[in-house]
């Protein structure tokens, strides 16, 4: 099998990607960068495991090929789905922290070098950095995790286009949870029904669950199903995610079984007008804070201001759990000062929560293009309301 065949992207993409990382490294006149997390790793160099639990790292020097520091029981992921070769093996009873600094030291840089760290990262642990510091005293170890967040926040064509098959999946799983959800039938039946249909279209292990919920569960945040059957009169809401190659697209909508009370059509209609204007106003060179404030106009505009707590959106695209999305990177929110470019990806859900009552919101993916803003499902926006 040849290396493009097995690779999620071309190799073109992958060259882009290194090109990148590189320059912001020299920009920071690092001489190496440890990659941690298990996003960036698969960002980097196309790896893909669900066992980033255990240790790996890549050490990416400035000169000389990138060694991947990995466990022994997955090593033969390395070849089935990266680009780079140069592999360390890490045993289970080994102290992994010690095995990058005698990594480091063997390629020569142990006395006086500059090395990038992901500080920001789940994974950088504190005895991580006292080992390395301790073993390599000479060295400065400086907070790099910017490098690999800059780099993913702007996507590739190909990398769109991969999101776009995942948003394909997820219009697929939330048509079939309309159609299971009907009075008398639980949560936990209609989200048995959306992750059904999410892995027989081809979709893989998602960073969080579907989030599908009925009644005034639906006020509970990042809960799913529940044993209470559907009243003759309810809502349902869904919020799901699907994967392909790692890269996530996202959707939340709700619909109402039978007759929906006023209230909450009134807030069905708030979150949807805060799609509206937030996808009429976002554009390259706009701020996330004022594309945040232009959907929070309408929330607050139609009375719901007390119950949309959240960020208006957060950066979408490389996902594992705990999070399918990439909010650490950049996200529409107040007081975010950063302008949007093109290529950039977003997840916005505003909704409303009403505790013990309702949750009910309405969202879109997207792209910014070089004119304004591209959604990547095709799934109307509209309130539904099932007979």
């Amino acid at each position: 099998m040849l290396l493009h065949d097995r690779l999620a992207f071309s190799p073109e993409e992958y060259v882009r990607r290194y090109d990148a990382i590189q320059a912001a490294m020299a920009e920071q006149g690092l001489d190496a960068l440890l990659i941690r997390g298990p996003e960036n790793i698969t960002y980097f160099s196309g790896y893909e495991t669900p066992g980033y639990y255990r240790y790996h790292c890549v050490v990416v020097p400035r000169n000389g090929e990138p060694v991947f520091l990995v466990r022994d029981f997955e090593w033969i992921n390395s070849p089935e789905f990266a680009w780079s070769t140069k592999l360390a093996k890490v045993y289970d009873w080994d102290h992994a922290p010690s095995v990058t600094a005698n990594v480091l030291a063997q390629l020569g840089l142990a006395a006086g070098k500059r090395i990038g760290v992901e500080k920001k990262a789940f994974f950088y642990t504190v005895d991580e950095h006292e080992t390395l510091a301790r073993s390599l005293p000479e060295n400065a170890f400086v907070d790099a995790s910017e490098i690999l967040w800059n780099a993913r926040m702007i996507k590739s064509a190909e990398e769109v286009a991969v999101m776009r098959r995942s948003a394909a999946i997820v219009d697929k799983a939330t048509l079939a949870g309309y159609e299971a959800s009907r009075p008398g039938v639980t949560a936990d039946h209609v989200n048995a029904v959306v992750n059904k249909t999410i892995f027989e279209e081809g979709g893989e292990y998602m960073g969080l669950p579907p989030f599908v919920l009925a009644g005034a569960r639906s006020s509970l945040p990042h809960q799913t199903g529940g044993g209470d059957a559907l009243a003759a009169n309810d809502l349902v809401y869904f919020e799901i995610s699907a994967s392909q190659r790692r890269y996530a697209a996202a959707l939340m909508r709700t619909i109402f079984v039978g007759k929906p009370k006023d209230e909450w059509v009134r807030a069905a209609e708030a979150c949807i007008g805060a799609v509206d204007a937030a996808l009429a106003f976002i554009r390259p060179g706009v701020t996330s804070h004022d594309a945040d404030s232009a959907a929070r106009r309408e929330t607050t505009k139609a009375g719901f201001a007390e119950y949309h707590r959240n960020r208006l959106g957060y950066s979408i695209g490389v996902n594992y759990p705990p999070d399918w999305g990439e909010g650490e990177i950049i996200s529409l929110q107040q007081n975010e000062p950063r302008v949007l470019q093109p290529g950039m990806t977003f997840h916005m859900p505003p909704l409303c929560l009403k505790y013990r009552e309702y949750g009910i919101g309405f969202s879109e993916t997207i792209v910014v293009t070089e004119t304004g803003c591209e959604r990547l499902s095709a799934l109307p926006r509209d309130i539904v309301i099932k007979g």
